[in-house]
């Protein structure tokens, strides 16, 4: 949702998508934790052949994708917050 979007929202839909945002960086920091593990269990058993390093390489991008994508939404969030409370001192 671009800022044109959301800065047409009443305060609760604000809210709203707020605590959906929060619910789905929750997913994403998941998949980031998900992808630690099993590539720290593949570390330790040991990288024998070319599966377990395409394996390790893949699980690395996609927790960098997941974290680049949760901070880029971390950012959208901090305006929405501000937006918020500049609307509640305001009044």
């Amino acid at each position: 949702m671009g800022a044109a979007d959301w800065e047409k929202l009443d305060d609760e839909a604000l809210e709203r998508l707020l605590v959906e945002r929060w619910l789905y960086r929750g997913i994403l920091l998941a998949v980031i934790l998900l992808a630690a593990i099993i590539t720290s269990y593949l570390g330790i058993r040991g990288i024998a052949d070319r599966a377990d390093q395409i394996t390790v390489g893949a699980l690395l991008a996609l927790a960098l994708a997941a974290a680049a994508v949760a901070f880029t939404m971390r950012q959208g969030d901090l305006k929405i917050h501000r937006e918020l409370r500049r609307r509640r001192q305001s009044r």
